[in-house]
């Protein structure tokens, strides 16, 4: 009789064991907000430290017309630069307009709007969408394994004239 029940207790436990928990929603929503704010305090302030500890290691960014940023250390360097580069941020709101998970990864949709001083351009303002890839560490927290984001704003023009002179030279030739 005991080896039977051994085996029905090693049974259930394989079973157990194989079911998937439903994330944490409410935990998996907490985290998401709390980055964002994160995430706007960087902005405003010009200290990129707390955000960082929502990425993975292996994270990846692809910021709109750039290369694959990869890397923790390297997506703080790029946040760095962005930082010293003259450019200030005095207003930045964050919307989560779609989050989901499923098993150990989630996904954020969501909207921006900022406002920003350029100092070859002045006051700015901005808004636009992203998306960011969640992954549940092993811990149970969430981290942020890729992100991206585009602005809504049109592409300024194209200076006719100097497409022009671009034309004629290619016909010289």
């Amino acid at each position: 009789m005991r080896p039977i029940l051994g085996v029905i207790a090693l049974a259930s436990l394989s079973l157990v064991s194989c079911t998937r928990r439903e994330p944490d929603m409410a935990l998996l929503k907490r985290t998401v907000d709390e980055y964002n704010a994160a995430s706007k305090d960087a902005m405003l302030g010009g200290n990129s430290e707390k955000v960082m500890s929502y990425y993975e290691e292996g994270a990846i960014s692809m910021p709109p017309n750039m290369a694959v940023i990869k890397g923790k250390e390297a997506i703080k360097a790029f946040q760095e630069q962005m930082m010293k580069s003259g450019r200030k941020i005095t207003a930045v709101k964050f919307t989560t307009v779609e989050l989901d998970a499923g098993g150990k990864v989630a996904y954020e949709v969501g909207t921006y709007e900022m406002s920003m001083t350029m100092p070859s351009m002045g006051d700015m303002k901005d808004n636009g969408k992203y998306i960011a890839l969640w992954r549940q560490q092993r811990d149970g927290s969430w981290k942020v394994h890729a992100e991206t984001w585009n602005t809504d704003m049109p592409m300024p023009p194209m200076d006719q004239t100097a497409k022009k002179e671009d034309v004629k030279k290619d016909k010289k030739k």
